[in-house]
């Protein structure tokens, strides 16, 4: 137990889950409408996007050369640690809003990929990049089915019949999940 309490408090994960379950609660419920509507939608998709961009901090520790040099093997924390997120984000959103469960999942498992791949691409301090211009993006255009572009750029406020948008989150999740499970956050200097 104290390996994992102190791989989890490196990672400064109970403080971020301290901000990140009443932030999502908060902006899920103000939001929550009518079952399904695309207010409902786009207020659980902030709230995923929110709540998943706090959680991204920990994606990494303080000294990203000291993770890299470390002589434990990374792979099974690092997918731990993201199925972690994902389940969190998605109870907490689920519990409080009117939306579909499987949009919520949805929008769960492409916002969790999206900081995995910015906390790969640009290091842990800047994990939080990809999930909240998605969500911005996604709250402040409404989702239509045309043009395609558009269409994509807006995945995350698309109802719960739209293929486009599970095909567009699930290729978030998986690419963004293997390129952090298996390279680890990107290099910054600590400060």
């Amino acid at each position: 137990m104290t390996a994992v309490a102190l791989f989890l408090r490196s990672r400064e994960v109970p403080a971020g889950v301290l901000c990140a379950i009443p932030a999502m609660a908060a902006v899920a419920w103000f939001g929550a409408g009518p079952a399904g509507s695309p207010h409902a939608v786009t207020a659980a998709a902030l709230a995923l996007a929110l709540g998943i961009a706090v959680l991204g901090h920990g994606l990494g520790g303080p000294d990203s050369t000291l993770d890299a040099t470390a002589a434990i093997r990374w792979a099974p924390r690092r997918a731990l640690h993201l199925a972690a997120i994902f389940v969190v984000a998605a109870v907490v959103v689920t519990a409080v809003t009117t939306v579909p469960v499987a949009v919520v999942l949805r929008d769960a498992a492409g916002f969790t990929g999206f900081a995995a791949l910015a906390a790969a691409l640009f290091g842990r301090r800047l994990a939080w990049t990809l999930p909240v211009v998605t969500g911005c993006v996604s709250a402040g255009i409404p989702a239509v089915p045309e043009p395609f572009a558009l269409h994509l750029l807006t995945w995350a406020g698309q109802s719960a019949d739209s293929r486009t948008a599970l095909t567009t989150a699930a290729v978030f999740a998986v690419t963004g999940a293997a390129g952090y499970v298996t390279h680890g956050p990107g290099r910054s200097s600590p400060r």
